[in-house]
């Protein structure tokens, strides 16, 4: 019996190993990213890879609790480092989006508006809660977890748009609308992206408002 406890043990350990991993993952690939959108987005083959990292990225979020449990499961080392990393990842890409569009001449309202909310509300919490969450971790807030999903669906969808946009232009095209087609390129992905983000930033201002009035139990108290 106590070899079999044993063995349960080693294999806990490795679970949570193999998520602190995905998690640093996520890390390495957030600059590399950045630098791909600022380098050259919106080509498409660029944005193609900048979407392909940014999926893998967002992945290893859903993998790394799954492997190894929450990120202030005992099995983790280095858990606590989940949340910085989906922080990292959202607000690095938005502010890499928005120098790109500034940079050209299309940073406009509809688009500032939920970036600012989403990155201020990522840095106020960080700064307000910054010690508290890195040792006890956010207290549980369903809004958070549906701020964070939106997010990451309309981010990636504005990182993808240049090549999806094609891609449904090409559809729409067919052989005898071609011109008219290109010459009118459908702003349906970048829509549905920027209607993500305002969904997103929605949910910060709540869940974010829960986060920084939230008052935890002392220890002891009843």
């Amino acid at each position: 019996m106590i070899t079999s406890t044993n063995k349960v043990s080693d294999s806990e350990n490795a679970g949570g190993a193999f998520a602190d991993a995905l998690t640093l993952i996520r890390l390495l690939a957030t600059p590399v990213i950045m630098v791909l959108i600022v380098w050259k987005w919106p080509d498409p083959q660029v944005a193609i890879l900048a979407t392909f990292l940014f999926i893998i990225a967002a992945l290893t979020d859903i993998f790394d609790d799954w492997f190894g449990g929450a990120s202030r499961s005992a099995r983790r080392r280095y858990g606590w480092l989940d949340d910085i990393a989906d922080t990292l990842l959202i607000t690095g890409v938005l502010i890499a989006l928005s120098y790109v569009l500034y940079r050209n001449g299309y940073f406009y309202w509809a688009f500032a508006v939920p970036v600012g909310v989403i990155v201020f509300r990522e840095v106020l919490v960080g700064l307000a809660k910054g010690y508290e969450l890195s040792r006890y971790g956010w207290p549980d807030n369903i809004l958070s977890n549906a701020k964070g999903g939106f997010a990451m669906l309309g981010t990636s969808l504005l990182v993808a748009s240049p090549w999806l946009t094609q891609w449904i232009d090409s559809l729409r095209a067919g052989t005898d609308r071609v011109m008219e087609v290109y010459n009118t390129g459908s702003p349906l992905i970048w829509m549905a992206g920027e209607l993500s983000l305002w969904v997103a930033a929605i949910f910060s201002i709540i869940s974010g408002f829960k986060i920084l009035s939230y008052r935890r139990p002392k220890e002891g108290a009843a």
